[in-house]
């Protein structure tokens, strides 16, 4: 037999089903943006997380699930268009399907473990990664017994994405009426560019998060980021690090240090700078008087 409570947070609430002396939780109401599940409820333990318990919601960015939860359900987080980082306990945990789709800002998902901090650097993004950028759930997972032969399969899809054809299941899309994915717009150039830009943000990930990568992939993901630069035929890393990470200083700095900002294509940069980006401008400056010995009077004026 099985009955139903409610807890109340700081801007709404969470039901649980109690059944057999666990608690599952059904669902949540309401308007926080960040949110800790409570190890309890009503003094029972909390180790579920029912399917959609938080679907489409639109105003969570974290979410810190306690220890002991066994088993998260299908779709239990997805179409939560703000979500950022979602942290879990490292351990067995059953997975269900689509947790987070179309969760398109989710950055992190963090397992909190006793293992040495250095060993499990950057899974977190590099598991989030698996939903968003790699499409391969069988990635994702609550615990990772040998991390160099996790990152080993997940570098293997990396290097499969990286070196498919940019037209590569175009007629899949437009065929299987998935143009909706590619924001309507059913033109190959539209197309091409999107396929880009996910190498793009793979190639930067893995090269900031790098424990194990083989150098000559090294190699390969920073020659990827170059050729994709400003000034280059198609531009896509520069356009995905002035949309996205444009206040992101790891990003900024490994844009610089693989060689995609040069003395040919600053002054192109700094032009192509909207004023809303002035982390940017600051950066782009200083490594003008770093690496140029100049400073542009003009653009720096710019900076207010």
């Amino acid at each position: 037999m099985s009955s139903e409570i409610s807890m109340q947070t700081p801007s709404g609430e969470l039901t649980f089903r109690i059944e057999e002396g666990e608690a599952t939780l059904t669902r949540y109401d309401g308007r926080d943006m960040e949110l800790k599940i409570p190890q309890e409820a009503d003094g029972i333990p909390v180790t579920r997380i029912g399917d959609k318990a938080f679907f489409n919601n639109r105003h969570l960015t974290s979410i810190i699930l306690p220890e002991g939860i066994t088993a998260i359900g299908n779709w239990a987080f997805s179409h939560c268009p703000v979500l950022t980082k979602v942290s879990l306990q490292e351990g067995e945990c059953l997975l269900g399907k689509s947790m987070f789709d179309e969760d398109r800002k989710l950055r992190q998902i963090k397992l909190r473990s006793d293992r040495d901090k250095k060993d499990i650097r950057g899974i977190g993004s590099l598991l989030a990664a698996t939903v968003l950028t790699l499409d391969a759930p069988y990635l994702l997972t609550t615990k990772i017994e040998n991390v160099p032969e996790w990152l080993a399969r997940w570098d293997s899809r990396m290097m499969s994405i990286l070196g498919s054809d940019d037209m590569d299941g175009y007629t899949e899309v437009v065929l299987c009426g998935e143009e909706d994915y590619w924001n309507n717009d059913k033109s190959p150039e539209e197309f091409v560019q999107k396929k880009r830009w996910r190498k793009v943000r793979l190639c930067f990930l893995r090269l900031l998060y790098d424990k194990e990568l083989a150098e000559a992939d090294k190699e390969k993901l920073r020659a990827y980021l170059k050729d994709h630069t400003k000034g280059c035929e198609t531009e896509e890393t520069w356009l995905f690090l002035k949309k996205e990470r444009s206040d992101d200083m790891d990003y900024l700095e490994l844009f610089a240090s693989v060689g995609c900002l040069t003395e040919d294509n600053f002054h192109a940069c700094i032009a192509d700078l909207p004023p809303d980006k002035p982390q940017m401008r600051a950066f782009l400056l200083k490594w003008q008087t770093e690496h140029l010995g100049q400073q542009d009077f003009f653009a720096a004026l710019s900076l207010d």
